[in-house]
């Protein structure tokens, strides 16, 4: 990767984490391109990831503005250009960790569990909205991105409060820094793009257990992701259609987008 890609890939880093994603992206293009970067924009004083959404309540037409925050992801090991590859992110500076939101809303359980197969053991939590009695509601799997976990995730989705709202179970699993060091959903490996091996194996096992332990809607299963979990929600769509009836993907790459490192540079530019 030549100066001017690393400085536009740095910069594009930066406006993300600043909330402006359309020129982000733009420049992320322009870059891969090999068109010149514009000069940096000025920086604002406080940084943030995702920009401001509106949440509308049920029954109201009230809007009301949150603004999520996520840390800046940790220098990569790996090198840079693995790291562009795995989250679709640069490498930053590594910076204290904010607490985050609580997402647990009153009311609602946010538990502990972990699920094990023949491809190994993951963690998950699972929020229970607080109107569960044991009647079937619908299931959502939710995949974070890179460097987050689920008690980031769903800090900065709020998806446990709208799950209280509608009346339906959200499970969050955790990427460990043992598949993926910058805890990225490894998307663009053969190995993980298949329905009986690799994450794909698991993930969906893993949703599985959640069925058969807790009322779940059948017909009303989904996933969905952002950034390098959005890619592997697409491959989980793929992989499963039997299970899953709708996929979100957000900033992710299409299933079969790509199989190794150089396939995966090819399909994002």
């Amino acid at each position: 990767m030549n100066q001017a890609m690393l400085a536009g890939m740095h910069e594009a880093s930066r406006l993300t984490r600043s909330g402006r994603l359309n020129e982000a992206t733009a420049l992320i293009q322009r870059t891969l391109r090999g068109e010149a970067a514009a000069e940096p924009a000025e920086r604002s004083a406080k940084p943030h990831i995702e920009g401001s959404f509106r949440v509308v309540e049920p029954g109201s037409t009230q809007r009301s503005t949150h603004t999520t925050r996520a840390t800046p992801p940790p220098v990569n090991p790996f090198g840079r250009s693995e790291g562009l590859l795995q989250g679709f992110e640069m490498p930053g500076v590594q910076r204290p960790r904010q607490a985050p939101v609580d997402p647990t809303p009153e009311g609602g359980r946010f538990i502990d569990g972990s699920y094990s197969n023949q491809m190994g053991t993951r963690s998950y939590k699972l929020y229970i909205p607080s109107s569960y009695r044991g009647q079937p509601m619908p299931l959502v799997l939710m995949l974070h991105g890179c460097t987050q976990d689920p008690d980031d995730f769903a800090a900065g989705t709020r998806m446990n409060h709208l799950a209280e709202a509608e009346d339906c179970l959200v499970l969050y699993p955790a990427q460990s820094m043992g598949a993926n060091l910058q805890k990225c959903w490894n998307w663009f490996k053969d190995g993980d793009q298949q329905r009986d091996s690799g994450e794909p194996s698991w993930l969906a096992g893993m949703t599985r257990d959640i069925v058969s332990r807790y009322a779940v809607d059948s017909r009303r299963i989904y996933v969905a992701g952002l950034s390098s979990g959005g890619a592997m929600a697409s491959i989980l769509g793929t992989t499963h259609p039997d299970l899953y009836a709708a996929v979100g993907i957000h900033s992710g790459l299409a299933a079969g987008a790509a199989r190794d490192l150089p396939s995966a540079f090819s399909a994002m530019r």
